[in-house]
Formats: C-alpha cells, sequence, structure tokens
C-alpha cells in the first residue's frame, strides 16, 4: 500500500493498495478523501503502484464503474486508457 499526507499535518489524504489476485496479475485499487480530490493524487499513487507491479514481472489492471466518471479520469491520466473491455463476474 502507497498512501499521501498531508505534509504540515500528516493527514491521510489517499492511497492505493496492490490487490495480488495471482503471480501474473495485480488489481489496483485507490481512494482519496473528499477534501484532496482534483489534486492529481490519486493519478500519481496508481503511476507508482503500477510501475512496481510491472517491475515484480506482473501486469497491473485497474478497474472502475462505468458511471464513476473520478476514477476513469484517474485511469486515463495514469495510463490505463479505456479499451471498451467489461469484467464479468459471478
Amino acid at each position: 500500500m502507497l498512501i499521501a499526507r498531508d505534509p504540515d499535518t500528516g493527514e491521510y489524504l489517499a492511497g492505493v493498495g496492490i490487490k495480488r489476485h495471482d503471480a501474473h496479475g495485480n488489481e489496483l485499487s485507490v481512494g482519496t478523501e473528499a477534501a484532496a480530490r482534483g489534486r492529481g493524487l490519486a493519478r500519481r499513487l496508481v503511476a507508482q503502484a503500477a510501475r512496481r507491479v510491472l517491475d515484480e514481472g506482473a501486469v497491473p489492471t485497474y478497474l472502475h464503474a462505468l458511471d464513476n466518471n473520478a476514477s476513469a479520469k484517474v485511469a486515463e491520466a495514469a495510463g490505463f486508457p479505456d479499451r471498451g473491455w467489461s469484467v464479468y463476474g459471478i
């Protein structure tokens, strides 16, 4: 997990986790406090986590709900463009 804290107060601002599904695919999950949104924190955290996953020899994925426009913007900015793929679960 990587987190961003306010440099003055130490307050938590945003964080990204890596869900290690197996040795080949790792899903990234990010969250940003409402007051800290719009600063590019999620984008930078996701990009850094993706680099780490790639360095470890796995493939990073970033999923979001179709109606989550903020998360879609983070995905695009961090290098995860919309390819029109869908995930179906059971």
